[in-house]
């Protein structure tokens, strides 16, 4: 860009884009910690979020006649900075307030609620994008969409960098907003006094004082997390790398929650028995155990009533045992061994041998989660195993009184597990307890601990009953469906089952939506042109890599909440050079080049299965696993980026028109990839296929360019 005015613009535009990518993961964070989100929650802001910015974009269009007025970018930039923090006081108030307390929220209600919430931030983000690139166009005297499209993604990236990996582990939410909003208020007052706009200055100046005070006081987060825990005192809060964790006290007892799920309670004794005793009661003499999860609970003062030499309690987050530590003992005693980070990378590296195994975390309601039910972890478990050693891990309630999706999951989970150990026993308690060996299990359970001595408040024959037991035990062993599929890491069924389990809460069903939206999509891309329809198919698989890297990623080495900013942060600076470096890249842009670099991508979604299968067998340091991921999204972006900038030259059609079409349908493909992708194909299908579909999806919009090449040989 040669004129100055175009410069000024250029960073305006940087900044908007730091702003989005920015406030996106903040309020991805806050949707999971409010609406105690798992993956299909995500793909619904997701797919919100862009579907919102594309429809911003064609907005866009009547965005002209503001040009002249000198005031409105830098209004414009401020108000952009000033609705992330109303958005998060929205979410947080609406959670208690419009939605009953305590209760789950369903998937119509989420997406109401996103909607609601992110819509002032997204179309103003969309509009602007039009906006700037009609501006910066008239400017400069010739189309620059391709440029601001770059300038946006590497502010993006630069979002990601400062924002998402640095300040959000320091700060708090809120401060972290009032930072990006003095960025943006900085820009705004700059671009105010360069259009000597005096009364834009003043509003900047005010609204820069009031970020100031916010930001030193610290006064808004305390105040509007109260919201989320109606009737209870917060004596910590924390967000942590990992999501949020919450302490609350109420009537004497303390409630520890993470992303505003209850972990557990002191003085919860049931959970803490059952899910020690009904395991370490099978074998005489347990030495050494392994604990994964929810060792600050009170499961830690359970075990060491068996004399045990040692526990390892591995926690991958820090935070978590640094709140036991403050607040309970239950990591006091010597033989506790904490160890921080992934269990499944524990057990792929320790060289310690183990009697008994406690899985001690919640249903598989997410690919995080499920990674610990699956195949693979279950044989990488019985190898730190001693003989005749135990594995628990626990699943639902009672399967008599679920319905066919409960029954499937258990009937997964136990298939999986036989599959690797001679024996499993079903125990039902408020859960129910899937124990695993080689050698023999009892379901005698009161009987084993008036024979061993073992002190308990719940767990004997005052409250249990050995016949009834064995009895539920009987007829939810025998619901089991012996032909379940077995659950894997990149075929994560158990995790689909539980999205169904939990979806029939609600009576919804995703499919027929996921359909109709489809159609309603195929009906919107007949109005457009071809390589609008490429931009389509470039959008749905640039976002479908995206997401398979992020899961891939989390099924591998279990920290998404880390590496989310990461992939992105990458994936918005391949886009930005991809389009800044298309001119030299590409020595004659057109229609054949456009078509090339759609099999390209679509090449990358094929290989994508067999790089993934290499790094699960071949790769096992998380370092080198997250290069390789980071590496393929940088790719990827660069050939969608250059692949944007060629679609600009191609398209014809006034700048306004093509930037608001291109911009907008790109956003659309990677909202309704994100939303398949996430919510569904994934669960259903598995990694490898949503990889090969993407690949398909992405050659399918190269075939059709290709089918019409002739109409723009004369454009490229």
């Amino acid at each position: 860009m040669e004129n100055r005015k175009a410069k000024e613009l250029a960073v305006a535009v940087a900044v908007l884009g730091m702003t989005s990518l920015a406030t996106q993961i903040i309020l991805l964070r806050e949707f999971v910690s409010v609406f105690q989100g798992n993956e299909l929650v995500i793909g619904v802001v997701l797919a919100v979020w862009m579907m919102l910015t594309g429809a911003g974009a064609f907005l866009g269009r009547l965005s002209a006649p503001l040009s002249p007025r000198r005031s409105f970018p830098a209004a414009a930039l401020a108000c952009s900075g000033t609705l992330p923090p109303l958005a998060v006081l929205l979410l947080r108030t609406m959670r208690n307030f419009i939605f009953t307390a305590g209760s789950m929220v369903g998937i119509l209600q989420a997406l109401a609620a996103s909607l609601v919430v992110l819509a002032p931030f997204c179309l103003l983000s969309g509009f602007l994008f039009t906006f700037f690139v009609h501006l910066i166009s008239s400017i400069e005297g010739e189309n620059r969409t391709a440029s601001v499209y770059a300038w946006e993604s590497l502010g993006s990236a630069a979002g990601g960098v400062v924002f998402t990996l640095t300040l959000t582990t320091f700060l708090e939410t809120f401060q972290t907003l009032f930072v990006l909003l003095l960025v943006d208020l900085a820009v705004a007052l700059f671009l105010a006094w360069t259009s000597r706009a005096a009364a834009a200055a003043v509003g900047v100046l005010t609204v820069m004082g009031a970020a100031i005070v916010g930001l030193i006081t610290n006064g808004a987060d305390p105040w509007t997390r109260s919201f989320l825990f109606p009737g209870q005192k917060i004596v910590y809060f924390k967000d942590t790398p990992y999501g949020n964790l919450t302490v609350t006290r109420q009537g004497g007892e303390a409630c520890f929650f993470e992303n505003s799920i209850l972990m557990f309670s002191t003085n919860d004794v049931t959970p803490n028995e059952e899910s020690v005793h009904y395991c370490m009661l099978q074998r005489p003499s347990p030495r050494r155990v392994l604990l994964v999860g929810g060792g600050i609970s009170g499961t830690t003062t359970e075990i060491l009533k068996y004399g045990v030499q040692g526990v390892d309690y591995v926690e991958i987050n820090p935070w978590i045992t640094g709140i036991g530590r403050k607040f309970t003992r239950a990591l006091d005693d010597s033989r506790i061994s904490v160890v921080g980070g992934d269990a499944r990378m524990y057990v792929r590296s320790t060289g310690n041998r183990y009697d008994a195994a406690l899985i001690n975390l919640p249903d598989p309601a997410t690919a995080q989660l499920n990674r610990f039910y699956t195949l693979e972890f279950f044989r990488e478990l019985k190898r730190v195993m001693n003989d005749s050693a135990v594995v628990s891990i626990s699943l639902l309630q009672a399967a008599e009184y679920q319905g066919n999706e409960a029954r499937r999951l258990n009937s997964i989970l136990y298939m999986t597990l036989q599959r690797v150990f001679a024996h499993v026993l079903i125990v039902p308690g408020e859960r129910n307890y899937f124990l695993a060996s080689d050698g023999a299990l009892d379901i005698g359970i009161t009987g084993l601990v008036e024979k061993r001595a073992v002190s308990t408040l719940y767990v004997n024959r005052f409250y249990l009953d050995d016949r009834l037991i064995a009895q539920r035990s009987r007829e939810v062993t025998s619901m089991i469906d012996t032909s379940s599929v077995l659950n894997r890491d990149f075929t994560p069924v158990c995790y689909y089952r539980q999205l169904g389990y939990w979806l029939s809460y609600f009576g919804f069903n995703p499919g027929p939506w996921l359909l109709a939206a489809g159609f309603a999509l195929l009906l919107l891309l007949g109005r457009f042109s071809a390589v609008g329809a490429g931009m389509f198919a470039g959008g749905f698989a640039a976002s479908s890599v995206e997401i398979v890297l992020l899961i891939s990623f989390q099924v591998l080495c279990g920290s998404l909440f880390q590496m989310t900013g990461i992939v992105i942060t990458a994936f918005m600076g391949g886009i930005g050079a991809g389009t800044l470096l298309a001119g030299r890249i590409v020595r004659r842009p057109g229609i054949n080049s456009f078509i090339i670099l759609q099999f390209g991508v679509s090449v990358i979604c094929l290989l994508l299965p067999a790089v993934l299968l290499w790094l699960q067998t071949m790769i096992s340091h998380p370092l080198l696993i997250q290069c390789v991921i980071t590496a393929i999204a940088f790719g990827a972006a660069v050939l969608t980026g250059i692949e944007f900038a060629i679609a600009t030259r191609v398209r014809r059609g006034g700048t306004t028109e093509v930037a608001s079409e291109l911009y907008g349908l790109d956003l659309f493909g990677a909202a309704f990839g994100a939303l398949l992708i996430s919510v569904y194909a994934i669960p259903l299908f598995g990694l490898i296929s949503v990889s090969l579909l993407a690949g398909v999806v992405s050659a399918g919009g190269g075939v059709l360019c290709l089918l019409v090449r002739r109409r723009y040989l004369t454009n490229g």
